[in-house]
C-alpha cells in the first residue's frame, strides 16, 4: 500500500515563522529549493508552501495554522505531516485503507494538480500529526520523487553534505497506535520498531504522550566536516555516541540529527 515517504511538512503560526524557516533552509543549510517563495507585502492571510530537497524526499515549511498547537516564541515550527506516494493507484490505496479498518478521506484535488487522500483515523493522527498519500499527475513536474535525488546532488549536498533523509522519528501514544501503524505499513520489513518503507527513511515508533513526529535524522557525507560548518554557524547541539543534534534553539524547536553510517 504504501511506496515510501514523499514529503514531511513543516508547521508554522504565521509568515514571519515562515520565512523564518524558509531562508534557514535555503540560506543557512542550504538545501536545494524545489517550490515555494518567501512572504509578499499584503499576502499575510495567504497560506504558503516550499519544497527543499533532502535526497529521498522534500522538507515542506508551510502556513500560516495559527491555530495549531503547541506554538510558542522558542518553537514557531513543528514537524507535522507525513505524505506517502502509493504502492498502486491513489484509487486503489483508498480502497485498501478500507479493507485495512484505517478511516480515510475520499480522493480530492485532480485536474493538472496532485490528488489526496487523508487518514483520519485517531490511532494514526491527530492535533500535531497528519498522515496522507498524493499522486502527482504532472511527471515531469519536479515534486516527482524522479527528480529529488539528484536536485540534492547538484547542490553537494548543502553546506552540511546531506546524502538523504536516513530516518523519521514518529511518536505513537498507545498500543492501539502502535498496532495500527504496523497495520499501516505492512507488508513493509521491520526490525522492531524500525519500519524500510521503499527507497524513503525509515520510519522508527517511540513511545511518547502524543501521535507526532518527534525528529528526523539526516544522513550526511561527513560528520567531521558538518560539526565544523554547525560550529562557524552556531548551531552545534549535543553530541552523540554516533551523531549531532542541531540547537533545538537555533532551528525553530525542530529536532534535526545528522549521522554519516
Amino acid at each position: 500500500m504504501v511506496s515510501q515517504v514523499h514529503v514531511l511538512s513543516i508547521h508554522v503560526p504565521d509568515h514571519a515563522a515562515f520565512d523564518a524557516v524558509f531562508f534557514f533552509f535555503r540560506d543557512v543549510v542550504q538545501l536545494p529549493p524545489v517550490y515555494g517563495e518567501p512572504s509578499q507585502p499584503g499576502n499575510k492571510e495567504k497560506r504558503l508552501y516550499a519544497g527543499f530537497s533532502v535526497g529521498n524526499a522534500y522538507l515542506e515549511p508551510c502556513g500560516p495554522y495559527p491555530s495549531d498547537a503547541p506554538f510558542s516564541s522558542n518553537r514557531p515550527a513543528r514537524f507535522h505531516g507525513l505524505t506517502f506516494s502509493p504502492a498502486t493507484t491513489l484509487a486503489e490505496n483508498a480502497q485498501d485503507l478500507t479493507r485495512r479498518g484505517i478511516s480515510h478521506s475520499g480522493v480530492f484535488g485532480g485536474g493538472s494538480g496532485p490528488r489526496f487522500v487523508n487518514c483520519s483515523d485517531a490511532s494514526l493522527s491527530g492535533k500535531q500529526l497528519s498522515v496522507g498519500f498524493w499522486e502527482i499527475q504532472d511527471k515531469k513536474d519536479r515534486v516527482n520523487l524522479g527528480f529529488v535525488g539528484s536536485l540534492l546532488q547538484q547542490a553537494k549536498g548543502g553546506a552540511l553534505g546531506v546524502k538523504r533523509l536516513a530516518e523519521v522519528r514518529i511518536g505513537y501514544s498507545g498500543q492501539a497506535s502502535l498496532e495500527q501503524w504496523a497495520n499501516f505499513l505492512a507488508p513493509a520489513r521491520h526490525e522492531g520498531a524500525v519500519w524500510f518503507v521503499g527507497n524513503g527513511p525509515a520510519l522508527r515508533l517511540v513511545s511518547s504522550q502524543e501521535n507526532q513526529i518527534e525528529s528526523i535524522v539526516l544522513k550526511v557525507e561527513s560528520l567531521e566536516k558538518a560539526k565544523a560548518v554547525l560550529a562557524q554557524r552556531n548551531l552545534l547541539g549535543k553530541l552523540t555516541p554516533d551523531g549531532i543534534e542541531l540547537d533545538p534553539t537555533r532551528t525553530f524547536g525542530l529536532r534535526i540529527l545528522l549521522k554519516e553510517k
